[in-house]
């Protein structure tokens, strides 16, 4: 018998119901006593909301929906610190990730849409972001990218997470933790900053003790820029106010809320694989070039949340926690992208291309007009007691998440076409405007119309379709972490969830109603020896249900994951730092390949990724600190109902990634002040297609800082690929994308 979500209010109501019964009995029966060292104390050392002024993190939040410390979780998990990210001048959370193990960020280049990540071999973008542990519910064009300026540090979680947070990506968790309101100091910043490709931006982080009982903090952004390609630019506006409340000893509230407006031009480039990473009789497409007008292309963004962080302790040994956020954005996109070149038109090649020259392509064009509404809440008890030797922490939860879309598109992304040069088609006749686009020489129309792909009759907003979409989640789980003896941890979970997915296109009447109901776990066991040596292994799962339609019409198939894991840890004594190393095999059923609703849309049978990551995070000595990573990956489709993928490698998967990051700090003498940092990535080769047929080299770039600190004020320089080479990030035919020129960055700040 299908299931539907009509009961889902009624659930909701039972569980905040139970909640209130148990914390009224728990208040009951609690002692009165100062509550003060479980709620609202906290420093970097033990808290992952709290300044962190330092690139190593002791704990995370992550992988238990509490502070932990890193080398007792049975996982592999990476911080980068607010610390980290101002030394690199980090400009996306993409950027903030390029030195975190077994993370390919930026492969598709730099991107202002969205942030996207390789993770253990497999992409996500969408489904694996999280800000303050609840999700970022986004989907297609209407996706969540948080300025990084807004962020306290960067947690990741690898590997699959779906028994705490339910639709996730098999390659793991990355989690936003926010600025917040502090209520132990007064403090702020402002500065300014200049760069390439006319870069400017100003910036504001103030914190403001009011009482012992209030904070509020204010973060503020404004930033304009280029980019290499040619007309395309953007706009930033950004404000994030806090306020934290310290409503008694016990309790504790945090009110978190943030405005983001982008009014650019949509940066990503869909180049042909021929002409850039294979010949073409013109030569290479230049660097620099942009397939779409600018006056016609627009990306405008705004994105609004406000939530809340409610933390109570009604004795020491029991404490509820409550997350929430409400989250509205306001899409209009238009973006030419490449379709194939005149030459390759079915039945008009030889029109558009007569002399086979090869430098004429035709474009199509992506749309998006429309809203979306969010709402997360997460309801979790976290119950600590002792069983003989085994301190047990009994993590038990309810979160309910949900979005709405409504979006306007064309059935079927148009061909654009110069309305200046109207072009007579044998059989059409008179079409509005010509399609053809020379690449290697562009010329860009103040007349740009629309033409049906199919017909090549003129498009306009009337042949629009609205659709609109509801996606509904309501999980149930429960997490056991057993110290024994404080040196052997086990961690162990379960989670149901029950999804649904509607679509309902308002034009054409076509709808799809799909409901999925799924059991995940995790099971893991690590121990500690004196030497800080922690070796640990693990088993999750995870499953992430797909808003899209395979090439019939028909809903696709959920992915579905798990992940064999062993690792070692180890956090020296006699210095600050942390090293890891993890082995596992990874699998994915179903995973996804083209466009929903399209001929190109499929789901690959089986893909398993068996991998290797070593992680080092240190301050070697007062002066030094490093940063360095390495990972391989053999990713592998071994199920697929056409045999030509089995064995083969997915597109745009580097199998090798390393980085290191290292800084040196001037304390004494004439260069007391200074620092200076550099650092090295390396990412490895992939291919194109999911054949192997054509290869994407792999390449290194370079990274370097100087800064200088003088009393308050602060000096700093930064060069992103300092070298300027020129690469392909990656290919996904029959799609190419050139990475990240030289940026160079440099910045004056005062703090106080």
């Amino acid at each position: 018998m299908k299931h539907s979500f009509n009961l889902t209010p009624l659930s909701i109501a039972i569980a905040l119901a139970l909640t209130s019964h148990i914390a009224q009995a728990a208040d009951e029966n609690s002692e009165s006593k100062d509550l003060s060292t479980l709620v609202i104390d906290a420093d970097s050392e033990h808290s992952s909301t709290s300044n962190n002024f330092n690139y190593v993190s002791k704990v995370a939040q992550t992988a238990t929906k509490t502070d932990e410390k890193i080398i007792k979780i049975p996982r592999a998990v990476s911080v980068v610190t607010r610390e980290q990210m101002d030394d690199r001048a980090t400009i996306s959370v993409s950027d903030a990730l390029q030195y975190t193990p077994s993370i390919q960020t930026n492969f598709y280049g730099e991107d202002n849409k969205q942030d996207w990540f390789v993770i253990r071999g497999f992409k996500q973008a969408n489904n694996g972001l999280y800000q303050d542990g609840t999700r970022l519910y986004s989907s297609g064009f209407y996706s969540w990218q948080i300025d990084p300026f807004m962020l306290e540090r960067i947690e990741v979680l690898r590997g699959p997470a779906s028994s705490l947070n339910g639709q996730t990506p098999p390659g793991g968790v990355i989690n936003l933790i926010s600025k917040r309101a502090q209520l132990d100091d007064d403090f702020g910043s402002v500065s300014g900053s200049v760069g390439s490709f006319d870069r400017k931006e100003i910036n504001l982080d103030v914190n403001k003790v009011i009482n012992d009982k209030f904070a509020f903090r204010m973060v503020a952004l404004k930033r304009e820029n280029g980019t290499k390609v040619d007309g395309v630019e953007a706009n930033r506006t950004l404000l994030a106010p806090s306020l934290a409340w310290k409503i008694s000893d016990a309790t504790k509230l945090t009110i978190l809320a943030s405005y983001q407006k982008d009014d650019s031009d949509p940066y990503l480039q869909f180049l042909p694989v021929e002409g850039t990473l294979t010949s073409n009789p013109n030569g290479t497409i230049d660097y620099d070039t942009a397939l779409g007008n600018s006056d016609w292309e627009t990306f405008q963004r705004e994105q609004t949340s406000v939530g809340y962080e409610l933390v109570h302790a009604f004795n020491d040994s029991l404490s509820f926690q409550q997350s929430a956020r409400f989250s509205h954005m306001d899409i209009n996109l238009r973006q030419m992208y490449f379709g194939q070149y005149s030459a390759d038109v079915n039945g008009v090649g030889a029109l558009l291309d007569p002399t086979g020259a090869r430098s004429d392509i035709v474009r199509l064009a992506s749309t998006a007009d429309g809203d979306s509404d969010a709402f997360n809440i997460d309801n979790r008890f976290i119950y600590k007691f002792d069983a003989g030797n085994t301190k047990h922490t009994l993590l038990t939860g309810i979160d309910y998440q949900s979005i709405d879309i409504n979006n306007k598109d064309y059935a079927q992304d148009p061909i654009t076409a110069d309305g200046n040069n109207p072009l007579t088609v044998p059989g059409v006749g008179t079409v509005a405007g010509n399609p053809n686009f020379n690449v290697y020489n562009p010329s860009y129309s103040n007349n740009i119309v629309l033409l049906n792909p199919t017909t090549l009759a003129t498009i306009t907003d009337a042949d629009l379709q609205t659709t609109k979409t509801k996606n509904r989640q309501l999980g149930f789980y429960v997490q056991d972490k057993a110290n024994i003896t404080n040196k052997f941890t086990v961690m162990a979970g379960a989670r149901y969830d029950d999804t649904s997915n509607q679509t309902n296109n308002t034009t054409t009447n076509a709808k799809t109603d799909v409901d999925h109901h799924q059991w995940t776990s995790n099971l893991g066991a690590s121990y500690e020896f004196n030497n800080g040596i922690t070796p640990y292994a693990n088993f999750a799962q995870s499953f992430n249900p797909l808003l899209q339609l395979n090439q019939n019409g028909d809903p696709a198939k959920p992915e579905k994951s798990k992940n064999y894991e062993l690792g070692v840890k180890f956090q020296p004594k006699k210095f600050d730092g942390y090293f890891g190393i993890a082995a596992y095999e990874l699998t994915k059923e179903n995973l996804t390949r083209g466009s929903s609703n399209t001929s190109t849309f499929r789901q690959l049978g089986e893909v398993r990724n068996r991998g290797i990551e070593f992680e080092a995070v240190a301050n070697i000595t007062r002066a030094i600190t490093l940063v360095g990573n390495a990972s391989y990956v053999d990713s592998e489709v071994t199920k697929d109902s056409d045999s030509k993928y089995i064995g083969k490698t997915p597109s745009q998967i580097a199998n090798k990634l390393a980085s290191i990051w290292s800084n040196y700090r001037f304390f004494d003498g004439q260069l007391a002040g200074l620092k200076l940092g550099a650092g090295v990535r390396y990412i490895g080769e992939s291919y194109a297609d999911d054949t192997e047929t054509n290869k994407v080299p792999s390449y290194t770039l370079v990274d370097a800082m100087a800064s200088y600190q003088w009393n308050d004020y602060k000096f700093q320089l930064v060069a992103k690929n300092l070298l300027d080479k020129e690469y392909i990030s990656t290919c996904s035919s029959p799609f190419c994308y050139y990475g990240d020129s030289r940026n160079v960055i440099a910045s004056v700040s005062y703090d106080w």
